[in-house]
């Protein structure tokens, strides 16, 4: 927000400063350059964005003004070497680095692996002291652990380092348990991410009496870890308030509590990956005793986290405070354990259905990507199924979502014995995204989710022409009969087949009060209006809401559209508008 705000103002006063110009050199009739006649304030401002070694080769020796500007104690420098500069690398310590260490702002360095002796480099030519003493940030990527530990012992004397993001060389198997000591003692820390490729479990944190806690407040463990390690590192952070691990592994010693640290300000927890057990995670929760306000995890085969209501218990009694819960626990289907997995659906649902996770507005679903099953909570987020303030939203959605469905045999077997259970699970929304299914294979999976309200299609151009007079086969009239739904989201609808492909789902969905159309440039827009408003006043009466995203939607389409509108409907009480490259018309009933 302040960078928006700040490019903002960079751009009002520039058209500022350019009118003063203009005027100037009309009323004067003088040249000017225009760069070198902006202000001090705004110049100050366009340097921010740049590299100091850019600066200095730029602007160096230009003008006195200039000149002065750049080496000025009130121009704060930004630096950031990357593998191209490494030629330059001397040249810029000598002369513009240590020169003035005492203006850098922020310092990035990035080695690769096609290059890793970037870093080496610098630090043979400089040293991080407290000459650096304005220096709030670094950014420190492919540095060898040798080279950060002694790195860690100079940035102790720096005052005003904020933020330290550390990237350890690829294939660095070093304990990392001597790092993050080092890490908790730089004095004035709030934000801290170090990151490791392998997964390595070296962290052996030595426990010492009488250690000075560190002042981070936001912490990313961007590497394998424990519980128990995780624990030993929190021991020092008193202060969090945003915790990520990246991949959690079962630990293979028992949990310490005597190690456990109280998180009294943590408010937000997020594991990207655990394969620890669920009994680890509670312990874990109950030691950190922090009042969570935001929870995001994904766990793999895991199954303990589907078992008596233990998320449930968990937020009931460690977490009151807890307002976003994102959960996602990942499966691999097995031919040999399909069995296990219906019933873990089953099971997983049906804990889903108390009143305590429907009074949190909180959604749940199942997806199937491929060869994998996902059960998913996540808080509420306004979705296309939220139109408008006359549809209220339902939040006891149940959603199913298809990825990817270019089937195996084994994905398809799997979603056939998934039907027997479905009409007990009750999905309420179905979402098809990805490759190409056959109408048939839609049709046989809508026969069985009877009580499917909403479904979205990324690509009806799935449904091939000669597969559309189907009014006659079994699924469909069985579908024609049973279905209840009344929101349709159509994507990428092709030129060819649009009118086709739009018509089957309105004879599909008699119950329709909103249709969305994701529209190709090519497509034409007024002829599927006319279509729709055809249909409208037969087939789908109930129809209050339209939509076409259309890349090409300008106002002159909606005046063509409402002018359609208006010659085929009399008396029709209705708005039309746009938003960027959606247009929608909304009818009153």
């Amino acid at each position: 927000m302040i960078q928006i705000k700040r490019q903002q103002s960079l751009s009002q006063s520039i058209d500022v400063e350019m009118k003063k110009l203009q005027t100037r050199l009309s009323d004067e009739r003088t040249s000017y350059t225009c760069f070198e006649s902006l202000s001090n304030e705004l110049l100050y401002e366009i340097f921010e964005y740049l590299d100091a070694c850019d600066i200095y080769k730029s602007f160096s020796n230009l003008n006195i003004r200039l000149q002065n500007l750049i080496i000025s104690s009130s121009l704060l420098l930004r630096i950031e070497l990357v593998p191209e500069s490494k030629h330059l690398l001397e040249d810029h310590c000598q002369h513009v680095i240590i020169p003035n260490s005492h203006r850098i702002l922020s310092l990035h360095l990035a080695s690769d692996s096609t290059d890793p002796s970037l870093i080496d480099t610098f630090f043979n030519h400089c040293t991080i002291d407290g000459s650096f003493h304005r220096l709030e940030s670094i950014i420190l990527k492919g540095i060898k652990t040798e080279k950060l530990l002694a790195t860690l012992y100079y940035l102790k004397s720096l005052p005003r380092l904020f933020s330290l993001t550390i990237s350890v060389k690829a294939n660095d198997y070093y304990d990392l348990g001597n790092i993050y000591p080092l890490i908790f003692s730089l004095p004035a820390l709030k934000y801290n991410r170090l990151s490791r490729s392998i997964h390595a479990r070296e962290i052996n944190i030595p426990y010492v009496i009488n250690q000075k806690f560190s002042t981070i407040q936001y912490l990313i463990i961007d590497h394998t870890c424990t519980f128990t390690q995780l624990n030993s590192i929190l021991h020092y952070t008193p202060q969090l308030r945003h915790l990520y691990c990246d991949l959690v592994m079962d630990s293979k010693e028992e949990f310490k509590n005597d190690l456990s640290m109280k998180l009294p300000h943590l408010k937000s927890l997020y594991i990207q990956q655990s394969e620890a057990s669920f009994d680890e995670f509670e312990m874990f929760i109950k030691a950190i005793s922090s009042p969570l306000q935001i929870l995001n995890i994904s766990v793999f085969w895991g199954e303990d986290y589907l078992d008596d209501n233990g998320c449930e218990r968990l937020i009931k009694k460690y977490m009151p405070q807890l307002e976003k819960f994102s959960f996602h626990f990942n499966h691999i289907i097995h031919d040999d354990i399909t069995k296990d997995l219906i019933d873990l659906i089953n099971g997983f649902i049906n804990q889903l259905s108390s009143p305590f996770w429907i009074e949190r507005n909180w959604f749940r679903g199942i997806i199937i990507d491929s060869e994998n099953i996902v059960f998913s909570i996540h808080p509420y987020r306004k979705e296309w199924i939220d139109l408008h303030e006359h549809m209220k939203s339902d939040h006891r959605i149940m959603q199913l979502i298809i990825m990817n469905n270019q089937f195996t045999e084994l994905t398809w077997r799997f979603i056939k014995k998934l039907k027997r259970a479905s009409k007990a699970i009750h999905f309420t929304h179905l979402d098809i995204e990805g490759g190409s299914m056959c109408i048939h294979r839609l049709l046989d999976i809508l026969s069985s989710l009877p009580n499917i309200k909403s479904l979205k299609l990324s690509s009806p151009s799935i449904f091939p022409l000669k597969s559309l007079p189907i009014e006659n086969t079994e699924n469909y009239r069985s579908v024609l009969a049973i279905n209840k739904i009344t929101q349709v989201k159509l994507g990428q609808v092709t030129e060819e087949q649009e009118e086709q492909q739009i018509q089957f789902f309105i004879n599909l969905c008699p119950h329709i009060e909103y249709l969305g159309v994701e529209c190709m440039s090519n497509t034409d827009v007024p002829s599927l209006m006319k279509l729709i408003l055809m249909n409208r006043r037969t087939r789908i009466p109930n129809l209050c809401y339209l939509c076409f995203i259309n890349p090409i939607a300008d106002e002159n389409m909606v005046r063509t559209l409402a002018m359609i509108i208006d010659s085929e409907t009399v008396n029709d009480n209705y708005t039309i508008q746009r938003s960027g490259k959606k247009i929608s018309v909304q009818w009153k009933l």
